[in-house]
């Protein structure tokens, strides 16, 4: 009965029904649907304290843990928050320069040579994640995402920030509107700066998956360097499915439009990424693989060539269950990266390291 409910977002009735049931049989599951009508009915802290609860609890498989984690992350939204996490980094080709010694300009064939800095560097990644309700009704939030990798060579420093509100119409209990602005330095010099605007649809989220859906409208600024200005239009969907007892899955696919200032430069493209988050033994694991593909609209002025480019990204991420600092968790991981081109010096490969301290 709680279920159906649910379902017809009734969500009143479903608290009563599951809030009786877990006074009878206070299980885990009893308690897991009880958190999620307090959620879905807006009670945001006591849905929090019995999804923490929950998710606490000895015996809750680590499938579950995750998908917990996703409402966990919706009521940090909810009700504001601050994280921090700081990581030793290393990065194989920093200018990501092309693996190519040999590339094909205007029909002749040129033998390049790698500047001497573009060798492995390592470095300090800090980064600090915070949001709040800005209204008394919540439904406008407010969100700042800062991060600065501070590397050996002062000359590949790399700072972003992303600041963004993101709006819940009361008419549209799924729909939000999202726009911001992010910015990006290199060395202390702005490298770009990206307004963006989207509209993203949440399916009513059940037991085993939730369905986003996302429609984007940018614009890209590089300074001094104008003919790469562009309008980008983007259309994404995810999914996080979970599979009982074992893992949680997550995919998303996207395509994307990009109009540059100069049409050798503007693009279609597309892409398509594929996670899994799973345990073995004590310690937590998340493989992840992802694709994209862009086709360029017009013949490159200065290699003379179309660009078609073809990357490819697999890495895995490592944390242990058990072992914490504090409210701390650390995390290892890697990443392979490696963009195929149609015009070699835009072919490079990399691998990029780190281990993480996250709240």
């Amino acid at each position: 009965m709680g279920g159906i409910a649910l379902q017809n977002r009734d969500y009143e009735a479903a608290i009563a029904i599951f809030r009786d049931l877990a006074r009878k049989s206070p299980s885990p599951r009893i308690r897991l649907e009880l958190a999620r009508a307090l959620f879905l009915g807006t009670y945001f802290e006591e849905s929090r304290q019995l999804f923490e609860e929950v998710r606490d609890a000895e015996g809750t498989p680590w499938s579950v843990r995750q998908n917990i984690e996703l409402y966990l992350d919706e009521l940090d939204i909810k009700l504001g928050f601050v994280k921090f996490d700081i990581a030793l980094v290393s990065d194989s080709n920093p200018r990501n320069f092309t693996s190519d010694r040999r590339i094909l300009i205007a029909g002749q064939v040129l033998t390049i040579v790698p500047p001497d800095d573009n060798k492995e560097v390592r470095g300090i990644r800090y980064h600090v994640e915070s949001g709040r309700a800005l209204s008394a009704n919540q439904r406008l939030q407010g969100y700042l995402d800062l991060s600065f990798t501070d590397y050996e060579q002062s000359q590949f420093d790399r700072g972003v920030a992303d600041l963004r509100l993101i709006y819940d119409p009361e008419a549209f209990p799924r729909l939000k509107a999202r726009t911001g602005i992010e910015l990006s330095t290199v060395n202390g010099d702005k490298e770009y700066d990206y307004p963006y605007l989207s509209l993203i649809y949440l399916a009513d989220p059940v037991d085993r998956y939730r369905i986003l859906y996302e429609i984007k409208a940018a614009h890209l600024n590089i300074p001094g360097a104008g003919h790469l200005d562009a309008n980008q239009y983007i259309a994404a969907a995810g999914l996080t499915r979970r599979l009982e007892g074992f893992a949680l899955l997550k995919a998303n696919v996207a395509a994307e439009r990009s109009e540059a200032r100069e049409k050798p430069y503007s693009y279609n493209g597309a892409s398509m990424g594929l996670a899994a988050d799973f345990s073995l033994g004590t310690w937590g694991m998340e493989p992840f693989i992802a694709f994209s593909k862009r086709f360029y609209r017009d013949i490159d002025p200065f290699f003379g060539t179309t660009r078609y480019d073809f990357r490819k990204r697999a890495g895995l991420v490592l944390s242990s269950r058990k072992l914490r600092l504090g409210s701390f968790t650390p995390e290892i991981g890697l990443t392979y990266d490696k963009n195929d081109s149609s015009i070699g010096f835009y072919s490079y490969d990399k691998l990029s390291l780190f281990f993480r301290i996250i709240e």
